[in-house]
């Protein structure tokens, strides 16, 4: 797939607070700034996280404290609003995106869209991965709180399933990432470990637009990224969800004017450093999932993947490994929300 170089994507998300017609101005605002992308976030609470996980994020600026009580907040737009958008897209000639957080919205989401955005909380979910490579759509994941070794498993895993066509994204999972932590050094790192995967970089930022005037997005594009993600809201000041962390109309105008000159600069002087990963530990134990049970279960019952399902938070297994499990029996009745535990089965 040719995509412009680079590739802005001006993530919406869910800061249209679930009203259709200002998703629709914000689309309108993104292609007049000059983005190529307008990106949502489809899920459904219920499906996303347990009920008892937990904030990660700066409760000073968005005040919930379980993530299931915030996405329900904001899960409430339909299949038919998604394709309003879709279309809403198409009118004003940029791409519509919406990463999809389920496996039960990828049979009418899919086809709304010519690549596909995986979160970096979803890097371990093998179930959602192996289900959106079906589609065989170019795929761009996020590699926020992840390490080497799990980026190169999941790149393995995505290129099993049939697709050659990948971007790795940068990111921090860090809501909102501090100036000093946002690591761009590790582009290069990453480029040099994956340099024989033929796959491209970019970069999704979490880097508040006031703190360096996106400095931050244009060094990345220095550094050879070819896709540039950003939250996007249409009111910076407001407090909650992603507004706080996401740049306006005016940034984004300013973005691209820069990016425009960006290719006169060059940097390749970078290292990363492994603290990177420490500082998002409470990111990867409660943003990442664990297997759960979809339904009630009885002792002697063999596992089949409609009995599971990959759920926030990230304190048991891992999706990732959910395949040591199918088929095998379980040693005990089990309840449907409850966590599988490998002492579960003979």
């Amino acid at each position: 797939m040719k995509l412009p170089n680079p590739y802005v994507i001006a993530e919406i998300g869910v800061n249209h607070e679930g009203n259709i017609d200002l998703a629709k101005s914000m689309i309108a605002e993104i292609a007049k700034a000059g983005g190529h992308a307008a990106k949502f976030q489809t899920y459904k609470a219920n499906l996303i996280a347990a009920k008892d996980s937990p904030a990660y994020w700066d409760q000073t600026k968005e005040s919930t404290n379980s993530q299931y009580e915030l996405f329900q907040k904001f899960d409430n737009f339909t299949k038919e609003d998604y394709e309003i958008l879709s279309e809403e897209c198409k009118k004003h000639k940029i791409d519509f995106m919406s990463t999809p957080f389920d496996v039960e919205c990828l049979e009418w989401l899919m086809p709304l869209m010519s690549s596909v955005k995986i979160a970096s909380a979803d890097l371990t979910n093998n179930i959602l991965i192996e289900a959106v490579s079906k589609y065989k759509k170019p795929i761009i994941l996020s590699a926020g709180a992840a390490t080497n070794e799990e980026i190169i498993g999941a790149i393995k895993l995505i290129k099993d399933n049939g697709i050659q066509d990948i971007t790795i994204l940068h990111c921090m999972l860090l809501y909102p990432t501090p100036l000093e932590k946002g690591f761009l050094s590790r582009i290069n790192s990453l480029k040099a470990i994956l340099s024989s995967e033929g796959i491209k970089f970019g970069y999704s930022d979490h880097i508040p637009p006031s703190a360096a005037n996106n400095d931050q997005i244009i060094i990345a594009r220095a550094m050879g990224c070819t896709v540039i993600e950003k939250h996007f809201t249409y009111d910076k000041s407001l407090q909650g969800n992603d507004h706080y962390h996401a740049m306006d109309k005016t940034d984004l105008k300013e973005i691209m004017h820069r990016l425009h000159n960006c290719d006169l600069m060059i940097s390749n002087q970078c290292q990363f450093n492994e603290l990177g990963i420490k500082i998002q530990e409470s990111a990867i134990l409660n943003a990442r999932r664990s297997l759960y049970y979809k339904n009630n279960l009885k002792k002697g019952m063999s596992l089949d993947l409609n009995s599971i399902i990959a759920k926030r938070p990230g304190k048991g297994v891992s999706p990732k490994d959910y395949k040591e499990f199918i088929g095998k029996k379980l040693s005990r009745d089990v309840n449907q929300e409850e966590m599988l535990s490998i002492d579960d089965f003979d």
